[in-house]
């Protein structure tokens, strides 16, 4: 998320945030790097770590 450095344009409120998950992006990017980590080296199937990566919305992390 960035921080806007410029107000709404009626008087000088802060502007509103943009999101409600600040940090979902960096957890989700370890959890699929950890997945897929645990399938490169044998510890889970990889059918698996597919099916968790799709199923957990982690597709685009």
């Amino acid at each position: 998320m960035f921080n806007k450095q410029k107000g709404r344009s009626v008087g000088n409120r802060a502007t509103y945030k943009t999101t409600t998950h600040k940090y979902f992006n960096p957890v989700a990017s370890r959890l699929k790097a950890l997945i897929v980590y645990l399938a490169v080296w044998g510890m889970i199937n990889p059918s698996l770590a597919t099916w968790l990566i799709q199923r957990g919305g982690l597709k685009d992390a």
